[in-house]
């Protein structure tokens, strides 16, 4: 199946923000420690920390999980090769591989920095803003992401639950 154009900008956005952290136009798993190491600082956890260990092994497995996508097994994951294995798991209505999991639930923790099961607008952009998105994106991104929950769950306003991430890549 292949990606519409909305589905290949939205996934191409997602690669360059998110995944390709060095902004060499390709992830490989530095991106990832990279990311690990931002998200352990931002939280103040110190290397050796129960809290870094565990961080970094999740990216880790995330990175594992799509390194098997690496169809020249280079090393790396080209922006073509990440268009291919989204559209692979679109066509296969399976959005559910591990590392996918993985990552949602990653990032969910990542967020919720008070632990309190949901994400306010301050969590989400202390830690975008760490990962180097500009304050006002971090903003516009977030109003956009409560209205889209709002829809489905009007009790929870101006925070994010555990699922909309879910709920995000499942739009796919």
């Amino acid at each position: 199946m292949a990606l519409s154009d909305f589905q290949t900008q939205k996934l191409l956005h997602l690669f360059r923000t998110f995944f390709d952290t060095d902004h060499n136009g390709t992830v490989e798993k530095s991106d990832f420690d990279m990311v690990g190491d931002k998200i352990c600082k931002l939280r103040g956890w110190p290397v050796g920390s129960a809290e870094y260990v565990g961080t970094h092994q999740r990216l880790a497995a995330v990175w594992d999980g799509i390194s098997v996508h690496d169809i020249d097994h280079d090393g790396h994951i080209s922006e073509a090769e990440w268009l291919k294995l989204w559209a692979d798991a679109i066509a296969k209505k399976d959005k559910t591989d591990a590392w996918i999991r993985d990552y949602q639930e990653f990032m969910f923790k990542a967020q919720d920095i008070s632990g309190d099961g949901t994400v306010d607008e301050e969590e989400f952009a202390t830690l975008y803003a760490c990962l180097g998105m500009p304050a006002q994106q971090c903003k516009e991104a977030f109003n956009k992401l409560t209205l889209v929950r709002m829809k489905y769950d009007s009790r929870i306003k101006n925070r994010l639950g555990k699922h909309t991430i879910k709920f995000v890549v499942d739009s796919f």
